[in-house]
């Protein structure tokens, strides 16, 4: 994924970050991953007693197949965090205050334009638009 398409979906990065933390903070086993069987017995010595005994264990099938969907889930968590670090890492390394603050406005406080513009103040949208076009583009270039 480029800058470009990191910064637009910061937002979704996050939130997908959240879901995902949720998804496998539920993935520990249950309840209804515990199997039991009844098994009888009978004692070796004189007097023979039978005895009937219930074994409980955690289904290990489901347990495979919840880790194999945890290591997915944690593989993408993985990698959404390090798009999400991108994204803060370029805005914090922009060196001009003006244009970091658009950046943190736009994408980290998911602004629009025009409630931008209002923030910065003296400015309008399509100024604000502009510099922060101009800014990306140059950014890009020198990647």
């Amino acid at each position: 994924m480029n800058l470009k398409e990191c910064l637009v979906q910061y937002c979704d990065i996050q939130k997908e970050i959240k879901e995902l933390e949720e998804k496998i903070e539920k993935l520990e086993p249950k309840t209804h991953d515990i199997v039991s069987e009844s098994v009888e017995s009978t004692t070796k010595h004189f007097p023979i007693v039978q005895n009937h005994l219930k074994i409980k264990g955690l289904n290990q099938r489901a347990i495979k197949q919840l880790e194999y969907y945890k290591t997915i889930l944690e593989e993408r968590y993985d990698r959404l965090l390090k798009e999400q670090i991108r994204v803060e890492e370029f805005i914090d390394n922009i060196s001009n205050s003006r244009l970091r603050r658009i950046f943190e406005y736009r994408y980290i406080e998911q602004l629009t334009w025009r409630q931008v513009a209002q923030r910065i103040g003296n400015a309008s949208e399509e100024s604000i638009k502009k510099e922060h076009n101009r800014f990306l583009e140059k950014s890009e270039n020198l990647s």
